[in-house]
């Protein structure tokens, strides 16, 4: 990792992206940028005009030094929306990650569903969503049993952590493994059920770099957020193969959901 773009939102969120962004800079040696964007209301044509960029700028780094502990501050602010200026600046520096801050969980689905759901749309590299819960804790990676679920070891690799990763299946039709509709429709329950088995036998040979858990569960992403609750998981790994996939994947469906509800910090990441 190279460059890390950390995007402040001048909200109380901003000291876990500062602490985040902090961390993964140490331990990667990623050179570190923090980004604020302006953004004035749409029914306000002319509020730009009245902005003092320099008076917000010396906030903000004002905000971010009484929270770091580096030196120097690499700031840039900007009259724009604020997913322009992340894929502006992740562009134009060559960035490994971005870091956002996330707001109250009252408004998690408007946040979810507006920034971070432009910047995800169009980035192609990882996002960090920081929340109040340590990088170095255990992580937790649900998977459909796909190739394409992201390695423990890549993560590990990525956050330079040594931590517990645990891949977590859960068994539901909603998130289920892929049986053909025209079996399902012929065969018995107990016939879908040893195609689970086996698929969860053949992905546990397949990623051995970690433990593969079983749940049985009707609402996936509740599942999901009170295994990683009650065992003590402090970030969870979402992934999607490539870019035209990753609306309805991450934002449109489960993964959205356990985004919207779960209190742990979030990797939202793409694979090959």
């Amino acid at each position: 990792m190279k460059h890390i773009i950390a995007a402040l939102a001048m909200h109380e969120s901003d000291m876990h992206v500062i602490d985040k962004a902090e961390e993964l800079s140490k331990k990667t040696g990623a050179k570190l940028t923090y980004l604020h964007a302006i953004e004035t209301p749409l029914f306000d044509f002319f509020s730009s005009k009245n902005i003092n960029e320099n008076e917000v700028r010396e906030e903000i780094v004002n905000s971010v030094k009484k929270r770091s502990k580096a030196k120097n501050v690499n700031l840039i602010t900007a009259v724009t929306k604020g997913w322009e200026l992340i894929l502006k600046t992740t562009k134009e520096f060559g960035a490994d990650l971005v870091i956002l801050g996330n707001m109250s969980k009252s408004h998690a689905v408007v946040y979810l569903g507006s920034t971070a759901k432009r910047v995800l749309e169009k980035i192609g590299i990882p996002v960090f969503i920081a929340r109040d819960k340590p990088i170095n804790g255990k992580i937790l990676i649900p998977t459909d049993l796909g190739q394409y679920t992201m390695s423990a070891s890549k993560v590990k690799e990525f956050l330079k952590t040594n931590s517990e990763i645990t891949y977590l299946y859960t068994n539901s039709a909603s998130f289920g493994v892929t049986v053909p509709y025209a079996t399902l429709a012929v065969q018995s329950l107990e016939f879908v059920q040893e195609e689970i088995e086996k698929q969860v036998e053949e992905f546990k040979q397949e990623r051995a770099d970690a433990k593969t858990v079983i749940i049985d569960a009707e609402i996936v992403s509740e599942a999901v957020r009170d295994y990683a609750q009650q065992n003590g998981y402090t970030t969870i790994v979402l992934a999607s193969r490539n870019l035209s996939g990753l609306n309805p994947i991450i934002f449109g469906s489960t993964a959205s959901k356990i985004a919207q509800i779960a209190d742990t910090n979030l990797l939202l990441t793409f694979v090959e």
